[in-house]
């Protein structure tokens, strides 16, 4: 067997199985290492896939909502279910918001002797623009037979209560341009104390903020930030009021054509035109002055048990 020939064909057979083995063996190893490359891109996958989930688990919370119908008037507002519903969290340019929308709507639609000369008059006159103070001028002229100060005098006053405050744009944190407001008015009686409804309205108002408007220190307190209502509106909603014992009429606007020198609202807000509505009790212009009943004057009769002496 030592003694053995080798041929070329022998050690070419013997070269291509020793070949044959080296190739298996790497394709063993190559295998493996595909098999390990697939098993970590999945399991990268997972862990991406399982931290989705962790940060998309909020979003899926089912909020519960409430929605609220009042059985006289069946206006409804829905109202959202959070963690805390007595402290609920708002954003502060909300809150300026509905803090200047409500003020806003309540100097506009109440009426009272005593608060519109302290306070709604010039509320009103600094957050409008001068084409909405002029219907609110308007309104309280005294050339208006309808105007709220002839109609309910100083014994009755106008109540508001807001239901519902729903802005107009603002998404993506971006100011709105505009709210819709419902409310109820109810008249007042200062004498009996009797509240009598009577109506609900729909305001809807288109507003924006001025903070380089021109405006007398007094009045910046009323208005600091330049909130300015550009367009105003008020309709009749249609749920009824509840049945009141007594209608109270309701003032409407002026004509659009009132005669008479009616008060103009100044382009500027350094000097507002004053109220229209008296302060004291004297009378208004163009209202019959009210005649004093005579005061009745004690006589003392003389006594003759007591010299002449008042009991």
């Amino acid at each position: 067997m030592l003694n053995k020939k080798q041929s070329p064909k022998i050690d070419a057979a013997v070269a291509k199985s020793v070949d044959f083995e080296i190739t298996i063996s790497d394709l063993a190893q190559r295998s493996e290492r595909r098999a390990w490359m697939v098993a970590f891109c999945a399991i990268s996958l997972s862990l991406i896939l399982a931290g989705g989930y962790f940060y998309m688990l909020p979003l899926k919370e089912k909020v519960p909502y409430i929605v609220l119908a009042d059985a006289y008037t069946g206006m409804s507002s829905v109202t959202r279910i959070t963690d805390d519903v007595v402290n609920r969290r708002i954003t502060a340019s909300e809150a300026i918001n509905r803090s200047n929308v409500t003020h806003f709507i309540l100097a506009r639609e109440s009426f009272d002797v005593t608060m519109i000369n302290l306070r709604d008059w010039a509320t009103v006159l600094t957050m409008a623009a001068p084409k909405v103070a002029k219907g609110y001028t308007d309104l309280h002229s005294l050339d208006n037979p309808d105007a709220p100060y002839k109609t309910y005098g100083r014994d009755r006053a106008i109540r508001v209560k807001i239901s519902s405050i729903i802005f107009i744009g603002g998404d993506n944190g971006t100011t709105p341009k505009g709210a819709t407001v419902r409310f109820q008015r109810s008249v007042y009686n200062k004498l009996s104390g009797q509240t009598v409804p009577l109506d609900n309205k729909i305001a809807t108002l288109a507003f924006s903020y001025k903070p380089n408007l021109k405006m007398d220190d007094q009045y910046r307190v009323e208005n600091p930030l330049g909130f300015q209502v550009t367009d105003y509106r008020v309709d009749s909603d249609y749920a009824e009021p509840p049945p009141p014992e007594s209608e109270a009429p309701a003032a409407t606007q002026a004509p659009a054509a009132a005669p008479g020198p009616a008060q103009q609202p100044p382009a500027s807000l350094e000097a507002l035109p004053q109220s229209p509505i008296p302060v004291d009790n004297a009378p208004a212009a163009g209202m019959p002055a009210q005649t004093a009943a005579p005061q009745s004057v004690a006589t003392v009769q003389p006594n003759a048990a007591n010299g002449g002496r008042r009991r």
